[in-house]
C-alpha cells in the first residue's frame, strides 16, 4: 500500500533544532563475520583519534546471535571516530552523529567516506538494505500539548486520545522505502551534554531494501542519489506528522 504525500516545501534547517540522534545504517552477507575484521580495518584507515569499545552482546555466543532475529544485526563493536560513532555488528554496519546533530551536508560525506572503505576489504557477499533514522524530540511538559503538536487523530474503544499517555508504532510503504514512525508522549532524554530534555519523540527510520546487491553494484551505481532519497524520504515523513503550527513554532528556514 502506498500513502500520499502532503504537498509542501520542507525547510532546510529549524532555528530551534529538536533532532536529537542520526543513524545510517547497513545490512549485509558476509563470508566472516564483520566484527572480526572491520573494527581493526577502519580503526587503521580512518584519521585522527579513534577509540574501540566492545559492546555487551559480544558476550553472547555467535550461534546463539545466529539464531535469534533480535541479535543478528546488533552491534557488538563501537569505534568512535571525529564526530561520529560507528557501530558494527556480524552483519550490519551502522554511522551515527555525535551531539549535536552536524547537519546533513556534513554527515552525507562522513557516511559515503566510511562505507567505501568496505569497498577494499574482500568480505561482503551481497548487501541486502540501509536506512536512515531520525530521533526527534519536541519539547513540552504537557502530555495534552505534546499530543497536539502531532499531526493525528486517535480513538481507542470509542474514547478519544487526548491526554493519556501511549506508544504509537506504524509502517508506511512510500515508493520503495518502508517507514516506520514511533510516537512517543511523555519522553525524556539526556543528551551528550548533559542536558536533560523532556516531552514527545517523534522517531521515523526509513528503510531501502536493495535485494542482495552486491557491493561493486552498490558503490559504482546510485548510492549517492539514494542517500539523497533516503534522506528526503525521512525528512518528509517528520514534517509530515506535525501540525502547521508546530512546525511554525520550531523556527523554519528556507531556501
Amino acid at each position: 500500500m502506498a500513502i500520499l504525500l502532503k504537498d509542501r516545501k520542507l525547510p532546510i534547517k529549524l532555528a530551534e533544532q529538536p533532532l536529537i540522534d542520526a543513524v545510517f545504517e547497513m545490512r549485509f552477507l558476509s563470508s566472516v563475520p564483520a566484527s572480526d575484521i572491520l573494527p581493526g580495518f577502519l580503526f587503521g584507515k580512518l584519521p585522527g583519534e579513534k577509540k574501540i569499545e566492545s559492546l555487551p552482546v559480544a558476550q553472547v555466543p555467535k550461534p546463539l546471535r545466529d539464531s535469534d532475529p533480535n541479535l543478528q544485526f546488533s552491534p557488538i563493536t563501537r569505534l568512535r571516530w571525529s564526530d561520529y560513532v560507528i557501530s558494527i555488528g556480524d552483519r550490519s554496519i551502522s554511522i551515527g552523529c555525535n551531539y549535536p546533530y552536524p547537519g546533513w551536508s556534513n554527515f552525507k560525506p562522513a557516511i559515503k567516506r566510511i562505507t567505501g572503505l568496505l569497498k577494499e576489504i574482500n568480505i561482503f557477499q551481497s548487501i541486502s538494505r540501509y536506512s536512515m533514522k531520525y530521533v526527534d524530540l519536541i519539547l513540552s511538559t504537557n502530555v495534552e500539548h505534546q499530543i497536539s503538536l502531532i499531526d493525528m487523530d486517535i480513538s481507542v474503544a470509542g474514547h478519544k486520545i487526548k491526554n493519556q499517555e501511549f506508544q504509537l508504532r506504524v509502517e508506511l510503504i512510500t515508493d520503495n522505502f518502508v517507514n516506520i514512525i514511533q510516537i512517543i508522549p511523555s519522553a525524556s532524554a539526556m543528551l551528550l551534554n548533559g542536558e536533560k530534555r523532556c516531552g514527545i519523540i517523534i522517531d521515523v527510520d526509513t528503510i531501502y531494501n536493495i535485494n542482495d546487491l552486491n557491493i561493486e553494484e552498490v558503490f559504482n551505481g546510485s548510492f549517492d542519489t539514494e542517500l539523497e532519497d533516503i534522506h528526503t524520504m525521512n525528512k518528509r515523513m517528520f514534517f509530515d506528522c506535525l501540525n502547521e503550527e508546530t512546525i511554525k513554532s520550531l523556527g523554519p528556514i528556507y531556501d
